[in-house]
């Protein structure tokens, strides 16, 4: 069996979901996923949207939780740039 579409999206997490919202518009979109599109790893995942307002809070206990959550596989650079560089620049891409 063949499909026509504008757009194939591989993945149903977040990132592919939200691009085949944003196409949507322009053309077919087709989303392919491994397994059931609920089984998906954004929603184990134990991530989401954290700030340093006050004291006690410092970026260094944030970077410090994200580097034990990431398991030894996090690259300490690139966590300490988006969590202290990025964060402070309040960018957030939904």
């Amino acid at each position: 069996m063949r499909y026509k579409v504008d757009f194939l999206v591989v993945g149903s997490g977040i990132a592919g979901l939200s691009y085949a919202l944003k196409v949507a518009g322009h053309g077919k979109v087709c989303i392919l996923t491994k397994a059931d599109a609920s089984e998906g790893s954004t929603k184990y995942a134990q991530g989401g949207i954290a700030a340093v307002m006050y004291d006690p809070d410092s970026y260094e206990k944030h970077i410090a939780d994200t580097l034990v959550a990431g398991d030894g596989i996090c690259d300490e650079s690139v966590v300490i740039r988006d969590l202290v560089v990025v964060g402070r620049q309040g960018r957030i891409v939904l």
